[in-house]
């Protein structure tokens, strides 16, 4: 009788236990221990509709995780901010100067609001303690549309829409003050980023017009890497620089469009239920446990959307 490696050219691994069901995806072996042929199965990632927000919002700012997520301002000019606990929001303490398009990170408890429309373009900044919102030290010039990444004490808002044209400036905050940052190598306003202060991606925006790239910093160095599959701006993402998600936005008209990153390149996965653009996003969440509210679809929105990774698991094979 042939063999399975005579016909097929390989051997099937012989293991004495399952092991992580993740590290055997669509792998075939063989468990010696039960004696049976197994296979690491894979359930596809999907958004899943959440509790609605209590107040629609759109060009609003988010942080924290997908079951301890903030969201805070939007349009036209709210000063309202609504915690999540994983099941329902509730109204918490109001912005300072409400507005949009400011450059948010932190957690659910300690958190950083930087620059923004509100209503013209400022360089203010807030800090958040988990109740209530007051202001620390201005950014060193007015700006909106920037992307912010990191935590209360160690930040980045990276590139801005100003008075002037659209620009790649990296301003770094150290939890007291703004210093100016080694600048990005293109320019990707109202785009999206994951990562912290040292380890960071920033990818989409406008520069105008719909802006693709993607670059990864090191603590150093931007570095231009894959663009993503569906260039857009109004993008939002958390995760890291070498495993991130990013989600919605437009390319002209909304977009539903989800793209992964595995610290290489982008690929779609499944899309949003509902195509829009500036959510907040959960942007100090994990690329495995999103958090899209709010939103232009339009009009502005209070649905809410969370996005879990595949499941993995381990089936047994049945041999006829």
């Amino acid at each position: 009788m042939a063999t399975y490696k005579g016909i097929q050219g390989y051997t099937v691994q012989k293991l004495s236990e399952d092991p992580t069901a993740a590290d055997v995806e669509g792998q075939l072996f063989y468990n010696s221990g039960s004696g049976k042929f197994k296979i690491g199965a894979t359930g596809a990632g999907a958004w899943a509709s959440a509790t609605a927000l209590n107040t629609a919002r759109e060009y609003a700012m988010g942080f924290g995780t997908q079951t301890t997520a903030v969201t805070t301002g939007g349009n036209p000019n709210l000063q309202n901010t609504e915690t999540y606990n994983g099941s329902t929001w509730a109204e918490a303490g109001d912005l300072q100067v409400g507005g949009i398009y400011a450059a948010s990170f932190g957690t659910s408890t300690a958190a950083v609001l930087a620059g923004g429309e509100r209503p013209g373009i400022v360089s203010i900044v807030e800090s958040w303690d988990g109740t209530s919102w007051s202001e620390v030290n201005n950014l060193p010039a007015n700006v909106a549309k920037s992307c912010g990444i990191g935590i209360q004490t160690a930040g980045l808002s990276m590139s801005q829409s100003t008075p002037t044209p659209l620009g790649t400036n990296v301003d770094t905050w150290d939890g007291t003050c703004w210093t100016e940052g080694t600048a990005l190598n293109s320019k990707h306003a109202d785009g999206a980023g994951a990562g912290t202060q040292t380890l960071a991606l920033v990818t989409g925006g406008e520069a105008p017009g719909t802006v693709g790239t993607t670059e990864k910093w090191d603590g150093s160095t931007w570095t231009e890497v894959n663009n993503l599959n569906t260039a857009r701006y109004g993008v939002r993402g958390q995760g890291t620089n070498t495993l991130a998600l990013v989600y919605g936005g437009t390319t002209g008209s909304n977009t539903a469009v989800t793209e992964s990153w595995d610290g290489t390149s982008w690929t779609e996965v499944a899309d949003l239920a509902t195509a829009r653009q500036v959510v907040a996003p959960s942007q100090n969440g994990t690329a495995a446990a999103a958090m899209a509210a709010g939103g232009n679809v339009p009009p502005s929105t209070t649905a809410a959307e969370e996005w879990n990774d595949p499941t993995y698991t381990i089936k047994t094979v049945t041999v006829s």
